[in-house]
């Protein structure tokens, strides 16, 4: 264990991303191998039948099938979801793979063996684009830049392991078979799929998509390289990066090519060059590259691949003129490859991305589409058409290639020296605009830091701000960051600083930190200085600024106090807070309050119940909010009872929340016994469903059993819980079909109630739509959320189609009774049509008007809403005699306004 704790912090890897990361490792893996020994084979097979001088023939054609798989993969991001694009991709590059492997029984002609070598770089260019739009959506700008050098390396072994193994079988089964062996390594990745999508979430919504697309138009590329100095000058970069790889590799083959007769000779010679090459990338790139770069600065590091070359190819230039002898040349280029391939892949490609890091996050991503999916084509387009008319129109010399590498990496070396240049501005430019955060970008090279603190020391206020924020949690020494900062003439540069150092706990600052506190006369920072040194030292005693005339130093040194003494000397505690809370300025009532809910000073529950009953606004309300901290028994009986008889709140219910749980034994026989109503009870019930908890979700359950009333404020605040039923499956279908019941019985009161009063069958209507919430809660209870969620979606559109198709939804979904009756009562008929259906299987008796409106106001089979009564009540006013007083006079008794007011209404018509 403690050993792969100290692999995964060398590779900058967390515990909880290290299966993640393992599997897209081990994915990218096996995808990686396929592709190596597809390559292999190919090259060899090429060499074997054709000279070197067709390979600037494949390059032209490689840019051609580059650009076009460019833009259909970029049509394809639109179509498909990311799971179904990297599986369409891994399929599609294993059917290539055999479809050349069967090709090959037939005549080899120049088509197939130029599509067979070009075809390499189209399968490259793909796993690049599904596996890096995969890791996009995956991972943010912290983790990617942590991460990707690691899950990338899962290529190179693949590779590595790729071209050896080549080696180890070639003399077996033949080089075209190495076909078959890269399609089976394919189809491995293929099956790791599902297993790799069951550990990550990706968002596939288009904008998502859009966002993270790895290809994108001419139009809009053009405008990035444009509009971005920076973006141009890294593509130039790269362009000539890669230009001389393709020419390097071009002269090197053509010397393998003489050196090499047969096909399996030349298959065991690459594989294992290759195999060595990715060793050493490996390498570098997993233990020296990061560390170096940091070192060396960006430039230099840029600098390295090109110094270098320039010096191998001055060293050959000299040894092919002073001894003439043909190995040195086949030496130089085997040299040149290896540096180009290694420093290329471990060092150039990641220094250029992390040159965009300033940029906004949009133009960063078209800069990383612009190196591989533009540049890299075009390299491919100018080094073929370069090639081809030197093979053709001179004698054939790769020597004096030599000299034509030189010009082009002195080229390389003039833009890349100026990259620089252009990368500060670009970062000037984002701490001037505020769009540069520690989040996107990891800067620890000498020339940025110099020059950042320079910034800080000389910019103005926000300049200096956005340098502190970027350097906050930065690994490097901040020192003279933070002293510059606390120098500094603004005011809020001095109290980002302080912040710093106490998120940091930058001890090495305690010396100046005290000199400023004994020298300071500025009350805008002392309060923040005494906490940064309470932070740093918890023994420094602050006792001389406890009375400091200014009252937030005051409160600063009291709060530092507390930890000191609450423990060893309550007395001075008590004195000190008494002292506060006796003042009579307010602001030192309420910093009290603060320092007790800061520290959970339970013995002052008392204190703050007192100050509920302050007239002082400010200081109740901040007696109720700190209460929160506390929570005893006693503070929450006091919200309670201020909660049932205080109009404005909003505090209370604020409070209670913050509390939790432990509130319900008080809430529970309030709501149980139906002793507040309307907005207050409402109130209560939404404070049930944020406390999200099993206790709250079951309380809201028996509300809703028994408490029809307010049957959607109790749905809303369960669907705030994210916490399973304690019924089971068999219990909440039992229920479903309770409350089904009753509907097809309010639904036949429905149909009579229309041709009675329209005031009556309205308000029956709603008691029909508070039962179908009420089966689709308990429906979302043991089947899907997301289905039952389509369903509610369904009805809330109230159109023919939209019901139908939620009624539909529900009936492949519930249990087959439970949808078919649910169907019957709720669909989109006419009520007279329902109930014609139902009554071949529910016999109903038609009802009096006065016996329906008895069975309504007195609860019979079903609890009605106050709602529904009080509109009963209202609809039998024109008709005298049909109750009499004594029935209705409970209801003038009720607790619900609505109800008690249309009773007494109407006793007041009779008694007229």
């Amino acid at each position: 264990m403690k050993l792969r704790r100290t692999i995964l912090n060398f590779i900058l890897v967390r515990e909880s991303e290290s299966k993640l990361v393992k599997n897209l490792f081990i994915f990218e893996f096996f995808q990686g191998s396929g592709i190596a020994l597809f390559f292999t084979a190919a090259i060899s097979i090429f060499l074997h039948h054709l000279p070197t001088t067709d390979l600037p023939k494949v390059y032209i054609l490689s840019a051609i099938l580059l650009w076009i798989t460019g833009y259909l993969y970029h049509k394809l991001e639109h179509a498909l979801s990311i799971k179904n694009l990297i599986t369409f991709v891994v399929v599609f590059n294993t059917a290539i793979i055999l479809l050349f492997r069967v090709l090959y029984n037939y005549n080899i002609e120049l088509w197939y063996l130029y599509l067979f070598l070009a075809a390499f770089n189209v399968l490259y260019l793909l796993n690049n684009l599904e596996f890096w739009g995969l890791a996009a959506q995956i991972f943010d700008v912290r983790q990617s830049k942590r991460l990707f050098g690691i899950i990338s390396a899962g290529d190179i072994p693949a590779k590595m392991i790729g071209f050896l193994s080549a080696y180890l079988i070639i003399p077996f089964i033949g080089t075209e078979n190495l076909l078959l062996v890269a399609a089976s390594l394919t189809l491995v990745s293929l099956l790791l799929i599902d297993k790799l999508f069951k550990l990550i979430k990706v968002e596939s919504s288009a904008s998502v998509r859009q966002k993270q697309q790895l290809t994108q138009s001419i139009k809009n590329i053009h405008a990035v390289i444009s509009g971005n100095k920076l973006i141009r000058k890294i593509a130039i970069v790269s362009f000539f990066s890669f230009l001389i790889f393709l020419i390097v590799n071009f002269v090197f083959y053509g010397y393998v090519k003489s050196e090499f007769k047969s096909d399996k000779d030349l298959v065991s010679f690459f594989a294992i060059f290759f195999g060595i090459t990715r060793l050493i990338t490996f390498a570098l790139k997993i233990g020296i590259a990061n560390k170096m770069v940091d070192k060396m600065g960006l430039r230099n590091a840029l600098m390295l691949s090109p110094i270098l070359l320039l010096l191998i190819c001055g060293i050959g230039v000299y040894l092919i003129q002073e001894f003439e002898v043909h190995r040195f040349t086949f030496y130089l280029f085997g040299i040149l490859t290896v540096i180009t391939d290694v420093l290329r892949s471990a060092i150039q490609t990641p220094v250029l991305l992390a040159t965009l890091q300033p940029l906004p996050v949009q133009q960063r991503l078209k800069g990383h589409t612009i190196i591989k999916g533009l540049m890299d084509p075009f390299a491919f387009l100018t080094a073929g058409i370069f090639l081809w008319f030197f093979t053709t129109s001179s004698t054939l010399d790769f020597a004096y290639l030599n000299y034509i590498i030189i010009s082009l990496i002195l080229f390389w070396a003039f833009f890349t020296w100026s990259v620089e240049k252009d990368y500060l501005n670009t970062l000037h430019t984002a701490i001037r605009n505020r769009t540069l955060t520690e989040r996107d970008i990891s800067i620890t090279d000498k020339e940025s830091l110099s020059y950042l603190l320079n910034k800080l020391i000389n910019g103005n206020q926000n300049e200096a701000i956005s340098v502190l924020k970027l350097i906050a949690d930065q690994k490097i020494d901040k020192v003279n960051f933070l002293i510059s900062g606390l120098e500094h003439s603004s005011t809020n540069v001095k109290l980002a600083t302080l912040s710093i150092i106490q998120n940091n706990l930058e001890s090495v600052m305690l010396p100046l930190l005290k000199e400023l506190l004994n020298n300071s006369k500025d009350t805008s920072i002392l309060p923040e200085i005494i906490t940064t040194i309470t932070s740093l030292d918890k023994k420094f005693k602050m006792d001389e600024f406890i009375n400091h005339p200014d009252i937030n130093v005051s409160f600063a040194a009291t709060l530092s106090t507390i930890p000191n003494f609450r423990n060893k000397n309550n007395e001075r505690t008590e004195l000190i807070l008494y002292n506060h809370f006796n003042n009579k300025n307010i602001i030192h009532k309420i910093n009290a309050i603060k320092i007790v809910a800061k520290f959970k000073l339970n013995s002052f529950d008392y204190k703050l119940i007192e100050l509920m009953n302050s007239e002082n606004n400010q200081v109740k309300s901040a007696a109720r909010i700190a209460s929160a901290t506390l929570g005893t028994n006693e503070i929450i009986i006091k919200l309670i009872d201020d909660l049932l008889i205080t109009k404005n709140d909003l505090d209370i219910i604020e409070t209670l929340e913050n509390i939790g749980t432990s509130v319900l034994k008080y809430i529970e026989p309030i709501l149980i016994g139906n002793k507040c109503h309307g907005s207050k009870s409402r109130k209560l019930i939404n404070l049930l469903g944020k406390i999200h908890s099993r206790e709250s979700k079951t309380l809201l359950e028996q509300l809703l059993l028994n408490y029809p009333e307010n049957a959607d404020a109790i749905i809303n605040s369960l669907s705030l819980i994210k916490i399973s039923s304690s019924h089971t499956q068999k219990e909440i279908n039992e229920l479903v079909l309770t409350n089904l019941k009753k509907a097809v019985q309010i639904l036949f009161y429905l149909k009579q109630a229309q041709q009675l009063n329209p005031i009556i069958a309205k308000a029956i209507e709603l008691e029909l739509d508070i039962i179908r919430k009420k089966c689709l809660y308990w429906f979302s209870c043991i089947h899907s959320k997301e289905v039952i969620t389509k369903v509610k979606n369904g009805f809330y559109l109230n159109t023919k189609e939209s019901i139908a198709n939620a009624i539909e939804i529900i009936q492949l979904t519930v249990r087959k009774d439970l949808g078919e009756l649910f169907a019957l009562i709720f669909e989109n008929s006419s009520v007279n049509d329902r109930c014609l259906q139902l009554e071949l299987q529910h016999h109903f008796q038609t009802l009096s008007e006065i016996v329906l409106t008895k069975n309504i106001l007195f609860d019979v089979n079903y609890t009605y809403n106050n709602w529904t009564k009080a509109c009963v009540l209202y609809g039998i006013k024109e008709h005298k005699n049909m109750l009499s007083n004594e029935f209705i006079i409970p209801f003038s008794l009720s607790k619900n306004e609505v109800l008690k007011n249309t009773a007494k209404h109407l006793l007041s018509l009779e008694n007229g």
